[in-house]
């Protein structure tokens, strides 16, 4: 091939938007079975296919904090994951079924610097915003009474991102208007919390909504994921390794939960 053409070629691959790159072939079946694309689990939440298949997870060797979490290929078996942050609705739910206790930013977190999210759990209009506020003990109680878990880390990272390593959940590119951020809500629309579901441009690849922003999000290695609406952008990268101790709770703090294709049949 001539020398010229090659490098017409190589640019082009360069400036190709991620959108445009093909994730590799997936599987959506499970043995000799089809599986469903979504579906409604045990405690009302609609979850939605994360299929087999191979993805690029962590951080570009440029990027801040990339020697956390540097750029490698995972293969995951197929699993569900919740499309939304679960939310005050369903927190009130299992803890109503003696399956959860309140949120501990409530009942025994003396100190915040958000005193507001107290609030936020018993308040009428607040029902489909995230539950705020819970340890990952807590989180990981009421997945199991659901019938599910906290996501690995490597799980809740594919479900954000795709297969293709992109940055943010919608693409390579930060857009401002895609998340609920620290911007006092200028931009965003939000100076705080905002309703599940809020920002549909800024959907996953499997159309998982709010994996950028809104709260962070506890997965089984007690860590936070996704950043929150008091966060930088930095923090929304897919590929951020996440920190916080098990213990801590603020009202930033929240989590969505994941299940195997066989589900638990735990209670």
């Amino acid at each position: 091939m001539p020398a010229f053409l090659v490098i017409i070629l190589y640019a082009l691959w360069i400036f190709m938007p991620s959108s445009a790159i093909p994730a590799e072939k997936e599987g959506l079946f499970y043995g000799a079975k089809a599986l469903e694309p979504s579906k409604i689990s045990r405690d009302g939440a609609e979850i939605i296919l994360i299929p087999e298949g191979e993805f690029i997870m962590g951080l570009a060797e440029d990027e801040p904090l990339s020697e956390k979490n540097p750029h490698k290929k995972i293969y995951l078996k197929a699993f569900y994951i919740d499309k939304y942050e679960v939310t005050n609705s369903q927190y009130h739910r299992c803890v109503n079924a003696g399956g959860c206790d309140e949120p501990s930013l409530i009942i025994d977190y003396p100190r915040t610097i958000h005193e507001d999210g107290k609030k936020w759990y018993r308040d009428k209009k607040m029902e489909n915003h995230p539950v705020v506020g819970v340890t990952w003990r807590q989180a990981g109680i009421y997945c199991r009474w659901a019938g599910k878990r906290l996501p690995l880390s490597s799980e809740w990272e594919k479900a954000a991102r795709g297969a293709d390593g992109r940055r943010f959940p919608w693409g390579n590119d930060w857009v401002a208007n895609n998340a609920n951020w620290d911007e006092g809500g200028k931009i965003d629309g939000y100076k705080k919390l905002a309703p599940a579901g809020s920002f549909p441009k800024g959907k996953s690849p499997y159309g998982v909504m709010d994996m950028a922003g809104n709260v962070r999000e506890w997965v089984d290695s007690h860590v936070l994921k996704g950043g929150s609406w008091y966060s930088w952008p930095v923090s929304l990268r897919s590929g951020d390794p996440g920190h916080e101790s098990p213990v801590e709770r603020d009202d930033d703090m929240g989590f969505r939960c994941a299940m195997d294709i066989e589900p638990s049949n735990e209670h």
